[in-house]
This record gives structure tokens, sequence and C-alpha cells, in this order.
């Protein structure tokens, strides 16, 4: 088997991966990188430009694995896309507004780059777009190679691959994982022991607190400090991905009002495209794998976020929470323009609910306020902002923290481990405790473009 990462290797933007086995040419998941514009947020496909792309497996519908799918349907279009039924929806949806989006930055100015693909450009990719259900054998070379999808406990819709040959190699590729519970859907259901070649996520690799935090005792702590905040009279943002973390906190936010850890009659606010999300949350509540079938996320009452300056200030100014994108807190979005009327008042909060990257505006928010910085460029039209309000950080991620990754990695007992999707520092981490807990594994970290053959 040859495996070449075509994404970016020491990052978790643009997430694509290239197996020839079997005589197949088979690409893992084909994103951007949502940090980036234009060219530069597309995986490198020149190391397979030459090679046959025959079938695609997307795992879930975030930017970061989903973005690329035009690029590479124009360079292979005759490629087969497979992904599970919520992850078809979910990514048409998704690409429908990173065109839109792409094209608005364009036309106003606040991009350089002209739209990678438009509306047009879509209506042929979605042709190429096959719903497969979980544990559902694919065929890829007759009996040469299969595949199936696993749920993979990520968001709604995400999975893992798995292929077998026909001498009975078994490739597993993890994507995001996580394998615990969270909110609304169950943790990971994962194939058996043992993998030949384990090709596994990496994100949180870099993060010790999260494994030393029990989510019992985080949704604790998040309730009381949101109690606390909203005593005082004071607003919370909450800065969230649209889709996945933005359901999920909604979810414990009714829960929270339920048993009354924070007042019922709190009016929560939502706005833009996480909306229509929740819908199809709601839509495949009975499909997917569900903690709860019978819970909605509609069943959650929200106010729509008000775009007036007016409306805005008077919201913002009384008790209430914001549910709000981007959860990077990126230029421009919601959750940066609300992060900057907020952030010098004392009775306000922002918490943060997710991963958030050191060199975007939300870790840039999180690291000035732990390290005690007087303030923070976030627009340069206000300047420098004193901090005033409350800032921290919640631990709701849907990726699995370092020790259970080990642990995933010690239970499937790979001879071969590849890790991916993370940054250096977090790969350096697992690679020398997988070491230590997998002693007859080989453990890689392939650079970008670097092919290796197992």
């Amino acid at each position: 088997m040859d495996f070449i990462s075509l994404g970016r290797a020491n990052d978790i933007g643009a997430s694509c991966h290239y197996l020839e086995v079997s005589g197949s040419g088979v690409i893992l998941d084909a994103g951007a990188d949502p940090n980036e514009e234009g060219p530069a947020s597309l995986p490198d496909f020149s190391p397979i430009e030459h090679r046959n792309v025959e079938h695609v497996f997307i795992t879930h519908a975030h930017h970061d694995h989903i973005g690329g799918i035009p690029a590479l349907n124009a360079k292979w279009p005759r490629a087969r896309l497979h992904l599970t039924p919520a992850t078809r929806t979910l990514t048409t949806l998704m690409l429908y507004a990173s065109a839109r989006l792409q094209r608005r930055k364009y036309d106003e100015g606040s991009s350089a780059f002209r739209a990678l693909f438009d509306e047009g450009d879509l209506e042929d990719v979605f042709d190429v777009l096959h719903a497969r259900e979980y544990d559902e054998w694919i065929d890829l070379r007759g009996e040469h190679l299969r595949a199936k999808f696993y749920y993979s406990g990520h968001l709604l819709g995400s999975a893992g691959v798995l292929l077998t040959t026909a001498d009975q190699r078994r490739i597993c590729y993890t994507s995001d994982t996580r394998t615990e519970a969270q909110t609304i859907i169950p943790g990971a259901k994962y194939p058996s022991a043992p993998i030949d070649v384990l090709i596994m996520e990496s994100t949180l690799g870099a993060d010790p607190i999260a494994e030393t935090i029990t989510r019992a005792e985080e949704e604790v702590r998040f309730s009381q400090r949101l109690a606390a905040v909203l005593d005082r009279g004071g607003t919370v943002l909450l800065p969230v991905f649209m889709l996945g973390r933005a359901q999920e906190i909604l979810a414990l936010l009714g829960r929270f009002k339920m048993q009354n850890l924070i007042d019922p009659a709190t009016p929560i606010y939502t706005a833009g495209g996480l909306r229509e999300v929740s819908r199809i949350y709601d839509d495949y509540r009975f499909s997917s794998p569900r903690i709860d079938p019978d819970f909605e996320v509609y069943s959650v009452e929200q106010k729509r976020f008000p775009w007036t300056r007016k409306a805005r200030n008077r919201v913002m100014n009384q008790p209430g929470i914001h549910v709000l994108t981007s959860g990077m807190m990126i230029e421009r979005t919601l959750s940066h323009q609300v992060a900057v009327d907020l952030l010098e008042h004392e009775k306000h909060a922002i918490f943060f609910v997710g991963f958030s990257k050191d060199d975007l505006p939300a870790g840039k928010l999180l690291h000035a306020a732990q390290s005690g910085a007087e303030g923070i460029l976030l627009n340069p039209d206000r300047g420098m902002q004193p901090i005033g309000c409350e800032v921290d950080r919640f631990r709701f991620s849907g990726h699995a923290h370092r020790q259970e990754l080990t642990e995933l990695a010690a239970k499937l007992q790979p001879t071969t481990i590849i890790l991916v999707h993370g940054e250096t520092e977090a790969k350096r981490w697992l690679k020398e405790n997988l070491q230590e807990h997998c002693p007859e594994a080989r453990i890689l970290t392939p650079a970008q473009g670097e092919r290796i053959t197992v």
C-alpha cells in the first residue's frame, strides 16, 4: 500500500489522504483549510496528478474535510464519492454556503481571490455523491478490495473507514473521532482487532488538560459559570462551529434549563446557518446514532439574533446566551463582532466550548486572558481593547483526547500507525507514547506529499 498525505501534514486544515491499495486509487476526505483563501486552502494534488483515483470516502461535513471536493471532482470527474446519508445532506448545505461566502467576500473586497467554485460547479459534484449506510460493504475492486463506514462519534453522520483486501489485510482510518458520548450523539463503535494499518487523527495530542477532566465535571463547571454571569445581569457569548458544536451546546443548554441549573427564562439567541444545520439534526434523529432519538434541537427555544445595531445593543445589555458562529472567531464573523462589543465590560463573558487554534482570534483572546494581558487587538478599527469581561474555555470537544487515542491504538493492535490531522507537537507526543503502548507497531508521521509504502 502507498500512502500520501495531500493536505496539511502538520496542521488540522485540508484533510486529504491518498491510498493506492490492491491496484485501486482511493482518497480519504477532500478538505480545504478554513484559515486560508484561494488555491492555498486546497490540498496539493500534484504528487498524484498522474495516478488514477477511483473512489473517495468523505467522513463528515466539516469544511476541512469537504471544502476540496469540487477541485478533486474537476481533476477526477469519474471518481465515485462515498459518504453517509446525513453527511451527504450536510455536505450539500455546507458547500452551497461556502460558494456563496467566497463570492460575497470577493465582491465586497475582503478577499483577493475569486470563488474556487460556484453553485453551477456543485451540480456536477452532487451527481457523484453516493450515500452509504454504516456497515454497508462496498466493492471497490470486486473481491480484491472492499470498504465500509463505521460510526466515529464526532458529529451527525460522521464515519471512519475500514478497508479490507483479498488477503485479509485491514486498513482503518479513524478520521475525526470521539470515544465517549456527547450530549446528542453516542461515542464511536470501532472495528474489531487486529488492524494492519491504523490511520489515526491526532488533533488533541498536545492538550494535557483534556485527559484530566471528565465531561460530567466540565458540565457542572459550565452550568455554574453560566448561572453566575446571568445572575449578575451579564450576557454570555458562546462562539461555536455551525455544524456539530452548535447543536451539542444547544442541547446542553436545554438540559440546564430543564434542571433549573440556569434560569429557564434565559433567552438563547442563534443565527445563520447553524439554524438550518439544527433542522437537519432533527430530520435524522431516527436514522442516525443518537442517545435520545426523541430529542429535537428545536425543542430548545431559540430567538433569532437581531441584525440591527439598536436591537443588538438591547439584547446584549440584558441576561442572555448567544450561540454564534464562528468557533474560532474569524474576523468579520458574527461571534467576532459580538466579542468586540462585549470585551471591555466586566459583567459579560466569552466562553469557548471547543478547540481554539492559537494563531486565530479565539486562541489569541484565550491566551491573552489566561496570561493576564492588559488588552488585545481584535478589530483594527477599535484598536487595543482592555479585557474586562470573563474569558474561559470549557472542553466539550468532538475529538478524543490523547490518552483515549493511545488506548484505542493499543486496543486495535495495529502493525503500522500513521498519525494525521494534528500539529507537530500533537504528533510528537502521541508517537512517543504509542511507542510505549504499541511497542511492536511502526509509527509514522509523514510530511505533506511524502510517499510511504506499507
